[in-house]
C-alpha cells in the first residue's frame, strides 16, 4: 500500500492511495489559501511564462489602475473584486536602468486595490448619489483594460483579466489511470471539475446525495465568484487534451458552468452503509462522518485487506448531520485520517457559539449591522437557530431581519429541508410532526429572512436596519461581503463575524484594516481533534496501523531500522505500540506500508478444475493443484499451464504426507527390521504438559529415537540408518 498526499497542510484533503492493483483517489479539493496567492493575471495563462512581465510595486498598481479609468472600473454582471495587474517591461535599456525589484507579497496586492477601491467609492458616492437617487448597489467587478502588446511594447490588443487557481498537484501521476474516486463530502469536491474535464480521467466517481447537490451549488457559488468570464471557457487557454500538469506554476482559470454540469453527471449517488463491489474484490461502503449533510467515511476492502478512510468527521451531538458511524472500525485494519482540527487556533462549536452570540446580540441592540461571510450550508444550519434563540432570551427577535446573499441562497435553504434521512434522530422526528426539520424554513415563511442572489435589486429595495447577512466568499475577495464592507465599513456599531476556520483571518481582513467596524474573530471548528481521534481507535482493537497528517503528530527519533518515531500531539503524547503503530504522511511524500494478509484467495477456472480428483483423509479431502496465476481486474484465477515461457505455480514433485502416526504400525513396520523389543515410554513436553509417546531402540549398532506427538512426528537417529527408518514410517501415513 503506498498513499500520497497532494494538497498542502490544512488544506481541502486530495489523498492518492495504491492498493494491489488499484489507484483510488481520496477527495479533491481546492484551499481557501490557494485563493490568497493567485490574483486576477493579464492576458491569461500566457503571460504567467512570459519573461517580459513582472510584478508590480504598490505605487505602480495604483497608477496603472488610475491610468485605466480608476480602480473602481467596473463590468456590469461581475461579481469578483480585481487586484492590481503586472506591468510589462518597456525594453532591455530601460530595464538595465531600473533597479530590479523583489517579489511582493500578493496578497498586498490585495490589499492595495481594495484600499485604493474604497477611496475611489468615496469620492463617486455622492456623484451617482446625485444622479441616481435610487440606484440599487453594484458589485464590485473584474477591471478589463487592453492587453500590453509585449513585441511592440504599446497597449493595443483587446484581452480580459482573469483569476487563476491552483489545484492539486498530479504531477507524477498517471491520471489515465485512476480508477476510483471517493468523495467524503461537498467542502472536498471543488477542483473535481478540472480533474474530470481537463485530463484523460476516465475513472468511476462516488458520493452521497447531498455532497453531490451541495457540490453542484459550491461549484456554481465559486464560478460566480471568481469566473473571470462564465461565458468563456478555460479550453481557450487550456487544452482539453493536455494533461492537468505544470510544473512551472501550476494555475488554472476558474472553470465554468458547463464543466460543472458535465462533472456533476459523472458521479454516481450513494447511501449510507450501501455495498459497492467493484473490479472483482473491490468493495466500498459509505459510512456516515457526522460532519455535514451527507459527509461520508469509506471502508475500503480489497480481497482479505480492509482499509478505512476518516475525513472531516465530527462527534458533535446536538447539530444537525446523522452522527457519526464508528462501526467501519470494527474490522478495519488500516486507518487514513485526514482533514484533522488543527491542535491550535481553532475553538470548538459549543465554547464558540456564545462568544458569536452575544457579538451579535451587542451589535443588534446598538442598532448596527452584521456580516457573517459563509457559505450556505454546513453548521451555519445550527448557529442560525442557536443566533435566533440567543436573541429571543433577550428580546432582540423582533428588531432585526435575516438576509442570506449567494448565487445558490435560494437552491441551499430549501435542498436542506428535504434531506431529513441524513439528519440527526431528533431532526428526523421533526418531519413526522410535521414540521421543518430546520429553523430557516420557519424563518424565511414568516418574512424573518430573505434570500438574494446578489446585492443589488431586492436586496437593496428589502432592506432593513439592523440586520444580520450571511453569506459572500469566506476569504473576503469576491461577492456581497466586499460591496457591504465598503458601505458599513466605517461604522463602529457595525460588526463583521469571521466563523470558517479554514480562512486565514489575518490575510482575509488585511484589506481591511483602515475600516472602524468591530471584528469578532471565532472560528467555529467540529471537525475531529487528534484527542478525539485517539479516543475513537481506543474503542476499537481492529486497527494495526493509523496514518495522520503531520499537522497531528510528529517524529521525534529514529530507530535502528531507520523508522521514525511517532508522537501525536495530544495530550497524552500517544506513541506507537506492539498492538498500534502511528505513521505520519506529508504533502508530497509517498508512505508505504505492506500488507497485513500474508495469503490471498484465487479462483480456480472451470477448465482446471475438471482435472482435480480429490483424496478423502479422515474426513478432509486435498489434491495437488498445478496452474498459471493470472490477475486481472484485481482478482487472481488460476488456470491450466498452456504454452511455453509462462511462471507456473506448481507443489513439489516430493510425496506429501498425511494423517497421524499409528503406534501399532509402527512398532510392526519396525519388527520387519529386526527390532524386537524396542523401549515405549510415555511422557509429556512444553508448559502445557502434552503428552507424547517416546520409542527408543538400537539399530545396527547405533541408537534411536522416535517421538510420537499429536501433530508431528520426530525422528532422531544417525543418519547411517535414517534412510533405513523410511519404509516403516511412511507406511504409517497416507501419501498425497
Amino acid at each position: 500500500m503506498r498513499l500520497t498526499s497532494l494538497s498542502p497542510e490544512g488544506e481541502p484533503t486530495c489523498l492518492v492511495l495504491k492498493i494491489r492493483q488499484m489507484l483510488i483517489l481520496l477527495d479533491c479539493g481546492l484551499g481557501i489559501e490557494q485563493f490568497y496567492p493567485q490574483p486576477v493575471r493579464k492576458g491569461g495563462l500566457t503571460s504567467l511564462n512570459d519573461p517580459t512581465l513582472e510584478p508590480s510595486s504598490k505605487k505602480r498598481d495604483a497608477s496603472v489602475l488610475e491610468t485605466q479609468g480608476g480602480p473602481g472600473t467596473t463590468v456590469k454582471g461581475s461579481s469578483s473584486a480585481a487586484p492590481p495587474t503586472k506591468t510589462p517591461r518597456l525594453d532591455r535599456s530601460h530595464q538595465q536602468q531600473q533597479q530590479p525589484q523583489q517579489q511582493q507579497d500578493l496578497r498586498s496586492c490585495w490589499a492595495s486595490f481594495l484600499h485604493a477601491s474604497a477611496a475611489q467609492r468615496l469620492d463617486t458616492k455622492s456623484k451617482r448619489a446625485a444622479h441616481h437617487p435610487h440606484q440599487p448597489l453594484q458589485e464590485t467587478g473584474t477591471a478589463t483594460s487592453k492587453p500590453l502588446d509585449i513585441e511592440n511594447s504599446s497597449a493595443t490588443a483587446s484581452n480580459s483579466e482573469e483569476y487563476l487557481f491552483k489545484p492539486p498537484d498530479f504531477t507524477g501521476i498517471d491520471l489515465k489511470a485512476i480508477d476510483v474516486v471517493l468523495i467524503s463530502n461537498y467542502h472536498h469536491i471543488l477542483a473535481l471539475p478540472y480533474l474530470t474535464e481537463y485530463t484523460e480521467f476516465q475513472g468511476r466517481i462516488f458520493a452521497t446525495e447531498p455532497t453531490i447537490e451541495f457540490g453542484r451549488q459550491l461549484m456554481t457559488e465559486f464560478v460566480s465568484y471568481f469566473g473571470a468570464n462564465v461565458t468563456s471557457t478555460p479550453r481557450d487557454t487550456v487544452p482539453q487534451t493536455s494533461k492537468l500538469v505544470r510544473p512551472k506554476n501550476g494555475l488554472y482559470p476558474a472553470y465554468t458552468f458547463a464543466d460543472i454540469k458535465a462533472c456533476i453527471d459523472k458521479i454516481q449517488p450513494v447511501r449510507f452503509r450501501e455495498n459497492i463491489s467493484l473490479y472483482g474484490s473491490l468493495r466500498l461502503t459509505a459510512h456516515s462522518a457526522g460532519y455535514c449533510l451527507g459527509s461520508s467515511n469509506w471502508l475500503i476492502r480489497i480481497g482479505a485487506e480492509s482499509l478505512a478512510y476518516i475525513s472531516s468527521s465530527s462527534v458533535q451531538v446536538n447539530l444537525h448531520p446523522d452522527l457519526f458511524d464508528g462501526s467501519l472500525l470494527e474490522k478495519a485494519k488500516t486507518v487514513i485520517a485526514a482533514d484533522i482540527c488543527p491542535p491550535q487556533g481553532s475553538i470548538t462549536y459549543d465554547r464558540g457559539i456564545n462568544e458569536v452570540c452575544s457579538n451579535i446580540a451587542r451589535t443588534i441592540a446598538q442598532k448596527g449591522n452584521v456580516l457573517i461571510p459563509c457559505t450556505i450550508t454546513g453548521f451555519v444550519f445550527d448557529m442560525i437557530e442557536d443566533v435566533h434563540l440567543h436573541l429571543g432570551r433577550m428580546g432582540l427577535d423582533h428588531q432585526f431581519q435575516y438576509s442570506f446573499v449567494s448565487p445558490v441562497a435560494d437552491t441551499a435553504l430549501q435542498y436542506s429541508n428535504i434531506l431529513a434521512e441524513w439528519m440527526a434522530p431528533r431532526k428526523q422526528e421533526m418531519v413526522y410532526l410535521p414540521e421543518a426539520p430546520m429553523l430557516h424554513a420557519k424563518l424565511l415563511e414568516q418574512g424573518t429572512a430573505n434570500n438574494y442572489k446578489s446585492v443589488h435589486g431586492a436586496f437593496s429595495a428589502d432592506l432593513k436596519h439592523p440586520c444580520i447577512v450571511f453569506g459572500g466568499d469566506p476569504t473576503l475577495r469576491s461577492g456581497a461581503m466586499v460591496n457591504l464592507l465598503h458601505m458599513w465599513g466605517n461604522k463602529p456599531n457595525n460588526t463583521i463575524v469571521i466563523i470558517d476556520p479554514r480562512v486565514d483571518q489575518v490575510a482575509a481582513l488585511e484589506p481591511y484594516e483602515g475600516l472602524t467596524l468591530s471584528k469578532c474573530i471565532c472560528p467555529l471548528d467540529i471537525r475531529l481533534s487528534i484527542d478525539q481521534l485517539v479516543d475513537i481507535l481506543r474503542k476499537y482493537k481492529a486497527p494495526r496501523w493509523v496514518l495522520v497528517p503531520s499537522s497531528a503528530a510528529h517524529e521525534t527519533d529514529t530507530t535502528q531500522d531507520g523508522s521514525g518515531v511517532v508522537e501525536l500531539r495530544d495530550k497524552r503524547r500517544t506513541t506507537s505500540t506492539a498492538m498500534r503503530r502511528w505513521t505520519v504522511y506529508k504533502n508530497g511524500e509517498a508512505v508505504q506500508r505492506g500488507l497485513g494478509e500474508l495469503y490471498e484467495a484465487a479462483l480456480l477456472s472451470e477448465e482446471l478444475a475438471r482435472g482435480i480428483f480429490p483424496q478423502s483423509f479422515g474426513g478432509t479431502s486435498f489434491a495437488p493443484v498445478s496452474g498459471s496465476l493470472s490477475i486481472y481486474n484485481n482478482q487472481m484465477q488460476l488456470e491450466p499451464v498452456t504454452g511455453t515461457g509462462r511462471q507456473i505455480l506448481a507443489l513439489s514433485s516430493k510425496k506429501q504426507l498425511c494423517g497421524s502416526m499409528n503406534l501399532h504400525n509402527l512398532l510392526a513396520g519396525l519388527a520387519l527390521l529386526g527390532i524386537e523389543d524396542p523401549v515405549i515410554k510415555e511422557c509429556s513436553y512444553g508448559k502445557d504438559n502434552l503428552p507424547e509417546i517416546k520409542v527408543e531402540f538400537e539399530l545396527e549398532g547405533q541408537p534411536g529415537t522416535i517421538i510420537l506427538r499429536d501433530k508431528e512426528t520426530i525422528v532422531r537417529c544417525d543418519e547411517a540408518i535414517r534412510p533405513l527408518l523410511r519404509e516403516p514410517i511412511l507406511k504409517c501415513f497416507q501419501t498425497l
